[in-house]
């Protein structure tokens, strides 16, 4: 009787969070949807065609091409309601010897009619399979797991955000029993996580209605003071490498009352904490904007490395150059005792731009040059250390051929 009322009261504790996160702070205002960008309450009205583009078959074909290439090995981890494999693609140096190798696992395709989110899970096979020494280097130190179609009935019967039980199963996570597809890929979480490979990142990939490229961001309200500053750093990393096409970490901020108890990120939350970066990845959902998945997959592969701390060689394409200055909001803000402040610096006539970056108390008293250099077309990153200094607010201030501009930060001991 004692361990049944345990059982229950652990289910009210759960779905009491259940519908406590409809309200989502995006870009600065609170407004009741999902984290998708759809209403909790209602279902995207679309008439798929052909699958949104890409059916279950368009899997198979290239299932078929893609198991041909000595980087990847095909197998399924599970079967959906209907009995379609979910399967699931290891990409690696050698499939067959992941002895210490880091672990990133990536799923897409929860929600069939969020084709964006898969389109880059696909630029990001290809980043991997590819011959360069960045895709080298991230197969000889990374093994990447990715199921492209985590719900393959929503897919082939055309629901756009739910599976062939009518069940959203991004939300079926603290349910019991848990949908198949569920059961499947938790069951894979759960093994990897007690192997001496556990997963250190996990991304979920989506789009959103917003028409705006963006992580989930947790507030440590639902997680803790650290995994907060971790996640800014992950997201701002990424960032860097598409800043013109990806939002800022506070653009989109959830469980701000707690962690809701029904996603897979709050699965990982759950029992892992801080060892896990696990996040949702919003695409831009049929926008004026949508495209551009390759220059995505890039910054978010990129981004992991530099999160796992893999050192890779950077080439700035030309469509990654700054189109003009910016100067960004210091990270994170407040801080104590460190902080980091990005900006950029377009072509000049001169090809150099003589820059200076300096950071002042309330007074306006200078108290430290960051930067003071000629600096080529690109985007920059510096850190600013303040543990010398008293708590309070100070200002830092970008200075470039014919820009200038002064942001406000908050050291907080």
């Amino acid at each position: 009787m004692k361990k049944l009322l345990t059982i229950h009261l652990m289910f009210f504790f759960f779905s009491s969070f259940l519908y406590s996160q409809d309200l989502q702070l995006v870009d600065g205002n609170f407004i009741k949807m999902d984290k998708c960008g759809f209403l909790p309450e209602s279902e995207s009205q679309v008439n798929p065609t052909e699958n949104w583009g890409y059916s279950y078959d368009s899997l198979l074909t290239d299932l078929e091409i893609w198991r041909q290439n000595s980087y990847v090995k095909v197998d399924s981890i599970g079967l959906s309601v209907q009995g379609r494999p979910l399967w699931q693609l290891t990409i690696t140096s050698d499939p067959n010897n992941i002895a210490g190798k880091r672990t990133v696992y990536i799923h897409a395709r929860t929600h069939p009619q969020e084709t964006e989110g898969f389109w880059v899970t696909k630029e990001i096979i290809k980043i991997l399979l590819t011959e360069n020494s960045f895709a080298q280097t991230v197969r000889e130190n990374c093994v990447f797991y990715i199921v492209p179609m985590y719900n393959p009935d929503g897919v082939e019967l055309g629901y756009p955000r739910r599976n062939a039980n009518n069940v959203d199963l991004e939300s079926n996570w603290f349910t019991f029993p848990n949908e198949p597809e569920v059961a499947g890929l938790k069951a894979r979480f759960t093994e990897l996580m007690a192997s001496p490979n556990p997963i250190e990142v996990e991304l979920n990939m989506h789009s959103s209605s917003l028409c705006k490229r963006y992580f989930v961001y947790h507030d440590s309200a639902g997680t803790s003071p650290q995994f907060a500053v971790m996640q800014q750093q992950f997201i701002e990393r990424v960032r860097s490498y598409y800043p013109t096409g990806i939002e800022p970490w506070n653009y989109y901020v959830s469980w701000t009352g707690g962690n809701p108890m029904k996603y897979p990120e709050s699965w990982f939350w759950y029992y892992h904490g801080e060892s896990v970066m696990a996040l949702t990845y919003e695409d831009m959902y049929q926008c004026a904007g949508t495209g551009n998945f390759d220059l995505t997959a890039n910054a978010i592969l990129r981004g992991v490395m530099d999160y796992l701390n893999i050192p890779t060689e950077v080439e700035l394409s030309d469509n990654l150059i700054p189109s003009e200055f910016t100067l960004e909001q210091n990270y994170p803000n407040p801080f104590n005792p460190t902080t980091k402040i990005r900006y950029s610096i377009p072509n000049v006539g001169t090809g150099l731009a003589l820059s200076t970056l300096k950071v002042y108390d309330i007074l306006g008293n200078e108290v430290v040059t960051l930067v003071n250099e000629e600096k080529p077309a690109g985007y920059y990153e510096v850190e600013f250390n303040a543990t010398e200094l008293s708590s309070g607010v100070y200002f830092y201030r970008l200075q470039s051929d014919n820009f200038t501009q002064t942001k406000k930060m908050i050291l907080m001991r």
